[in-house]
């Protein structure tokens, strides 16, 4: 393995610290991901807080065998194959002396030592044959894939955020050994429905199915569909030996593997949580190579593993992926091929950075024909500056940060496009988009979605923030009015809400949001403000003089602004902040 470098740890990074190596040394991947290059191939490493890892594995498989054990029966077929198993875990005579196989195996003195010795050996203990029983017999009924992987597992932070990757359009393509059905768990609770957004390929013929937003190849298999139909999908589970070594070479699986070769060859891999040790794996990188070898340097970076150090199997990845470029430049690719940060921090960083960088894009669109370019990338500073302070408030609980920037982008965006607090039984997650990031000029709704301004608006709040002027938080405000920002500035609060258009805006407050006499209370119009009531007299938005609700019209001001510091004095002004 290659030695770690300096600064904090893949396992005590924060999310801000990670967006820092997403902002810098790594700023081409992360720019990657936004606009949807990469593949994930993602590996228990993305479960280890919700699935037994490969110790808890072992030892279930120990356990399993030593239960079965038929004490009167001196060739009892368990008792063999749990000796074989010791014999597999190469202990020292004095170890192996120190339990018998009565003893179950959690109490014998030297059982770390045992699970030590079979951790490289896990497929091999799988493979194992039972006098009298199938051929997958611990597999499927010793590590019973179906209960432990397949059932009633909730969803952690790490599936819900390639959900959110997903829905964004910044990820169409994923690939995983994982027999779990985390992924498609985040995907149903932010999205309602799983099938509607991503394709499960496990067998050929499932890749004849409708595309959807996310294929998802599962080349070991599925628990939740064994489970499902064993009939169809528990031959298709791999966790053994012999099915390692020759899944390469079976015809039936062929399909599956020009897939995958076609992916390792096409995209850019991000490999998180997987170690690759596999030899499955490691072939499939090989045949890549055949099709069509990756150079070095390549932007984005071809190849690139979250973990705390480089392992020898991902070296041996970069070796044969990078052929002869690899050897004279060896130190830069490794240094290039690690983001050091497992999984937690990692997604999340990821899923903030594509958002702020999708507003970005939003940004570059927008109808400011006089606006120099330079002012306007001075503005999308602001949004770098909203994604970092969100990215503060990650720790410690990420699983519970994630899940509430789901609901309050929810509800941001069903106050934008709607006017309406968002209904109980709509799916948790709202999206942007469903372009990545630098399709975001195609989007045919462009001209007229409002997202244009509202980046606009955020970035110009950012920037507010950022020179000291105000404060952005979430909750009430005095009047009761919690907007979709709280802004304070001298010591007042003002609760933000923001409008894509005239009919987002009349639902505002007729469905009783905002009350037009809430002294603070501003609305940031994507379209000019709507015309008042007869009932509601009232001059133009802004500074007008009048007690109630202040108006900004984002369309006005950025088409008439000639720089950006008239433009941020109009937003002052107008929103009397």
């Amino acid at each position: 393995m290659t030695a770690a470098p300096a600064g904090p740890s893949a396992a005590t990074i924060t999310v801000a610290e990670t967006l820092d190596l997403l902002e810098g040394p790594f700023a081409a991947v992360a720019r990657g991901v936004a606009d949807g290059r990469y593949v994930l191939w993602l590996g228990s490493g993305i479960s280890r807080d919700r699935l037994p890892g490969l110790r808890e594995l072992i030892l279930k498989v120990l356990t399993f065998l030593h239960s079965r054990i038929d004490t009167g029966s001196c060739d009892c077929p368990y008792r063999s194959a749990l000796e074989r198993a010791v014999e597999m875990a190469s202990l020292h005579p004095d170890e192996r002396a120190q339990f018998e196989l009565a003893d179950a195996p959690a109490t014998w003195p030297v059982i770390d030592r045992v699970v030590d010795g079979l951790w490289e050996h896990y497929s091999q203990l799988l493979d194992m044959l039972v006098e009298g029983e199938e051929v997958d017999h611990l597999l499927w009924d010793a590590v019973d894939v179906r209960d432990t992987y397949g059932r009633g597992i909730d969803p952690d932070c790490e599936h819900l955020c390639v959900g959110m990757l997903v829905l964004e359009g910044a990820m169409t393509e994923a690939t995983t050994p994982n027999w779990d059905g985390l992924i498609e768990a985040g995907i149903k609770e932010l999205a309602g429905d799983a099938d509607a957004v991503v394709r499960v390929v496990v067998l050929p013929a499932d890749l004849r199915e409708p595309e959807r937003q996310l294929t998802l190849v599962k080349f070991h298999g599925c628990a939740v569909l064994a489970a499902r139909d064993p009939d169809k999908y528990r031959p298709a589970l791999v966790g053994m030996r012999s099915q390692i070594t020759t899944w390469n070479t079976r015809g039936e699986t062929k399909p599956i593997r020009d897939r995958l070769v076609s992916l390792a060859t096409t995209k850019p891999t991000l490999m998180i949580g997987l170690s690759a040790q596999d030899e499955n794996i490691q072939r499939l990188f090989a045949e890549a190579r055949e099709s069509m070898s990756w150079s070095w340097p390549s932007d984005p970076p071809a190849h690139v593993f979250a973990d705390e150090q480089l392992g020898i199997d991902h070296v041996n990845i970069l070796r044969v992926v990078y052929g002869d470029d690899y050897a004279a430049n060896n130190a830069e690719i490794q240094q290039g091929a690690l983001i050091r940060a497992y999984s937690k921090p990692l997604l999340t960083a990821l899923v903030l950075f594509v958002l702020a960088e999708k507003l970005r894009a939003y940004l570059a669109e927008a109808d400011a024909p006089l606006l120099p370019a330079a002012d306007r990338e001075q503005l999308a500073d602001g949004l770098a500056g909203i994604c970092h302070r969100v990215a503060a408030a990650a720790e410690p609980d990420r699983l519970g940060f994630i899940r509430g920037l789901a609901a309050r982008q929810r509800r941001a965006l069903a106050l934008f496009q709607d006017g309406k607090e968002p209904a109980a039984a709509e799916p948790a997650y709202r999206r942007l988009g469903n372009l990545p990031a630098h399709r975001v000029r195609t989007d045919p709704a462009l001209s007229t979605s409002g997202v244009r301004e509202l980046a606009a608006a955020l970035a110009l709040l950012g920037r507010g923030e950022m020179a000291g002027s105000w404060s952005l938080d979430i909750g009430d405000v005095a009047s009761g009015a919690e907007g979709v920002v709280k802004v304070t500035s001298s010591g007042s609060e003002t609760a933000v809400f923001f409008t894509a258009n005239a009919r987002a805006a009349v639902w505002l407050e007729a469905q009783g949001v905002v009350d037009r006499d809430a002294q603070d209370v501003v609305l940031v119009h994507s379209t000019g403000p709507v015309e008042p009531a007869a009932r509601s007299p009232r001059g133009r938005y802004g500074r007008t003089g009048r007690v109630g609700v202040r108006e900004v019209d984002m369309c006005e001001l950025l088409r008439t602004a000639p720089d950006l510091a008239t433009l941020e004095d109009g937003f002052r002004h107008a929103a009397v902040l």
